[in-house]
């Protein structure tokens, strides 16, 4: 079970006497995994999440011309079902993979299935991996006939592919390094997202219809024997055809404290670029026609998620038979224009800051 919170909208950033209310979202996961025959395996995951509270809708200037985020109010409630299964074969050094799965929402629904493998060579050393994913979305936006910009019906297609390869390089030590490319094309903008034009002119939020996307990831992972723990570093830089670009950084340190013990404090800073078409407000005289959105997760921006995760393995006589783990988690993100490698002149006003609790238990047997 998780507990997703966001901070309530600053006063500064929104509407005199406005509700600065956000998202909030609970979610529940289960998921099995078994073996079918000596070489077939499979997982099914299902994952329940109900959401309620306020989004950003749309900014206006102030009397300085400074952005002022504008609110949905807290009308939003919904909640998605979601259901993953996935199998795999196993050969002698390689194994095949394929997964499908089906998401549904009061307005949004997606089909996706994917094909991955991998193959071993170098006495098991080094493991070259691929794969192909496919999702089909459809999307029927609430209140359609409320609002002339938002749509009533739109679909979207994404294709995934990527290809990575891993590399032990002691018996302490592995790389792993993964190149991505995504492809979505169809219907993608928000159409719970407005532009605001100065003189009191609406217009909807407008992206371009197709997407390309690449993504480079790469991890390093080594075991200091000495303090029984081990450490994770990765870094990703992703760049799109819509003019975005972005850096992350990760570190991990998993400690373990015997045999029942493990905590794994983690921190992680992101940095992106704004789109193309990002605009905080279009200015007098604006007729529509063109390609722009106000929506925050567009903008030039920083963030810092800083985390802590224990695990505990719990010893019961009389179920000995079963490994039971304890999991605990607690996440704290923070973005600002002023965490971004290069800060805009002007922050979007409303970016988002959270916290997310996690709990949950495992047992393997």
């Amino acid at each position: 079970f998780s507990s997703y919170d966001e901070d309530e909208l600053e006063t500064s950033k929104g509407l005199p006497l406005a509700d600065g209310e956000r998202y909030s979202v609970s979610t529940h996961q289960a998921l099995l995994a078994a073996p079918l025959t000596e070489r077939i395996d499979f997982s099914l995951e299902v994952t329940h999440e109900t959401m309620s509270g306020a989004s950003p809708w749309y900014t206006v200037p102030d009397a300085a011309g400074a952005p002022i985020q504008v609110m949905s109010g807290a009308s939003i409630e919904d909640q998605r079902d979601d259901f993953l299964l996935k199998t795999n074969y196993y050969l002698e050094n390689a194994r095949l993979g394929f997964a499908s799965g089906y998401s549904s929402e009061n307005d949004y629904s997606a089909i996706n299935l994917g094909f991955d493998g991998e193959t071993h060579f170098n006495e098991k050393n080094t493991t070259l991996s691929g794969g192909f994913g496919l999702s089909l979305d459809e999307i029927e936006p609430t209140d359609a006939d409320l609002y002339p910009t938002r749509p009533s019906h739109e679909s979207k297609q994404t294709y995934s592919l990527n290809l990575g390869l891993s590399q032990i390089l002691n018996r302490r030590s592995i790389v792993q390094s993964n190149l991505s490319y995504a492809f979505g094309t169809g219907y993608l903008s928000d159409p719970y997202k407005q532009v605001f034009a100065v003189g009191g002119v609406f217009f909807s939020d407008e992206r371009p219809d197709s997407r390309h996307g690449l993504a480079w990831l790469t991890r390093y992972r080594r075991h200091i024997e000495e303090f029984e723990a081990t450490m994770h570093l990765s870094y990703q830089y992703y760049l799109d055809t819509w003019g975005v670009s972005s850096h992350t950084i990760e570190a991990s340190w998993y400690q373990s404290y015997g045999d029942d013990l493990q905590i794994t404090p983690t921190v992680r800073y992101y940095t992106q670029t704004e789109a193309d078409m990002y605009v905080n407000y279009l200015p007098l005289g604006a007729t529509g026609g063109g390609e722009y959105s106000s929506d925050y997760r567009l903008s030039s921006y920083g963030a810092l998620g800083l985390g802590v995760k224990a695990e505990y393995a719990l010893r019961t006589s009389w179920l000995a038979n079963i490994d039971w783990k304890l999991k605990l988690s607690y996440e704290r993100y923070l973005s600002s224009a002023d965490l971004a490698f290069s800060s805009p002149n002007v922050e979007a006003p409303g970016l988002v800051s959270f916290d997310v609790v996690s709990i949950g238990i495992s047992a393997e047997f």
